[in-house]
C-alpha cells in the first residue's frame, strides 16, 4: 500500500486482533492454497508497531495516562486530565491514529508520543502521538514464566490484580507470600517486569540455601518451591 496514512490505518487494525503481552492464545494463519503465511502471537503486536512507528521516535515516545476530557476531531487534538500536575493536557495526534482514539474513548486512557514541558520542566503537551490505549486493569494470569533459559511453570495457574499508583502512571501488582512487587507505566512492560522479577527472585531464593536466608526470605523460598517447578530447558 503505497498511501502511508492507509496503510497504518490496516496495519492498527491488524495490530488491534493481536494478543496482548499477557495472553494464553496464539493464532496461525493460511492462504486458500492451505500454505501457512503468518501468525498472530505475543510478539506480533511489537513487531507491528516496529514497523508503524520509526525506531529513533518509539525510543524518545513516553507514555502518560490520563483521564479523557474532550476531542476535537477537527484539530486532531485529545485532551486529558493528567493526575500528577491537576491540569488538563492536550496531546496532538496524527489521522493515522484517529480510529484508535475513536475505538478507545474510555474514562483513563493512556497516550504515547513525544512529551513537551514548561518552564519548569513540567509536562504540559503531547505531539506525535503514535498510539492511544485504554489502561488495562484486567486480571493477569501467571502461569509460566520464561527468562532466558529459565522456564518456571505455576503448579497452579496464580491470578494478580493490577492497580494504579496515587499518581495513575503506574500499574503494579503485588503477591507478598511470593515477595513479587512489579510496576511498570504499561501492561506489556508489567509483563516483562513481572518475568523478570519472578526469574530473580527464583535464583536469589528458590535456589538459594537455607544457611544463606533469613527467616522472611525463607518463608519466601518455600512459597516458590510450592507455586512453581522448573522445567527443563527444550523439554
Amino acid at each position: 500500500m503505497p498511501d502511508v496514512s492507509l496503510r497504518h490505518r490496516v496495519l492498527e487494525a491488524i495490530r488491534g486482533m493481536t494478543p496482548r503481552a499477557d495472553a494464553k492464545w496464539s493464532l496461525k494463519l493460511w492462504d486458500a492454497a492451505n500454505v501457512e503465511f503468518g501468525e498472530f502471537n505475543t510478539e506480533s503486536d511489537s513487531a507491528i508497531r516496529a514497523a508503524i512507528v520509526p525506531a529513533d521516535e518509539q525510543a524518545q515516545s513516553q507514555v502518560v495516562t490520563g483521564y479523557l476530557t474532550n476531542i476535537n476531531f477537527t484539530n486532531r487534538i485529545v485532551t486529558i486530565f493528567y493526575p500528577p500536575t491537576k491540569r488538563e493536557m492536550d496531546c496532538v495526534y496524527d489521522d493515522a491514529v484517529e480510529d484508535l482514539l475513536i475505538e478507545n474513548r474510555r474514562d483513563l486512557i493512556q497516550v504515547t508520543g513525544l512529551m513537551v514541558l514548561d518552564d519548569a520542566g513540567t509536562p504540559k503537551k503531547i505531539t506525535n502521538v503514535n498510539d492511544i490505549r485504554e489502561l488495562d486493569l484486567s486480571p493477569l494470569l501467571v502461569d509460566t514464566i520464561k527468562v532466558g533459559k529459565l522456564i518456571l511453570k505455576a503448579k497452579q495457574s496464580i491470578t494478580l490484580e493490577p492497580a494504579t499508583d496515587e499518581t495513575k502512571q503506574l500499574i503494579c501488582v503485588t503477591h507478598t507470600e511470593l515477595g513479587i512487587d512489579a510496576f511498570a507505566r504499561t501492561r506489556d512492560a508489567l509483563v516483562s517486569e513481572l518475568n523478570e522479577q519472578i526469574g530473580m527472585l527464583w535464583q536469589e531464593y528458590a535456589l538459594a540455601e537455607d544457611d544463606a536466608l533469613d527467616s522472611m526470605a525463607i518463608k519466601i523460598k518455600q512459597a516458590l518451591l510450592v507455586t512453581f517447578s522448573e522445567v527443563a530447558h527444550g523439554a
